[in-house]
């Protein structure tokens, strides 16, 4: 008996621990832009949002004034987010239109 409650104890705690992780499914919002286009979008605080285009590594884009939905914005970069879409532009190339995706647990 006393064994098992040892057992599920470390199990608790063990999974605590999982919950300190930035990110992942159900903290990140994820957007399909088409032509194999995917963004996994983690906003790290009021002031900034960290974007992932497909496996490129992330970047940190201020957060910017917007008068509808919320705009970020970098010399580089713009992520533009209202409701279930979002316009991503990197550089001087046309915008993207993404549409918020669901990503399935364990991915």
């Amino acid at each position: 008996m006393k064994i098992g409650i040892i057992v599920a104890a470390a199990g608790a705690l063990a999974l605590a621990g999982c919950n300190e992780q930035v990110g992942g499914p159900g903290a990140s919002t994820y957007y399909d832009c088409g032509n194999g286009t995917r963004l996994k979008v983690d906003y790290v605080d009021a002031d900034s949002v960290l974007v992932q285009m497909n496996d490129n590594p992330p970047v940190t884009i201020p957060a910017d004034k917007s008068a509808s939905g919320a705009k970020y914005m970098s010399p580089t970069h713009q992520f533009w987010n209202k409701g279930e879409e979002a316009m991503w532009t990197v550089g001087r190339m046309m915008p993207m239109t993404c549409k918020k995706v669901m990503v399935p647990r364990g991915v």
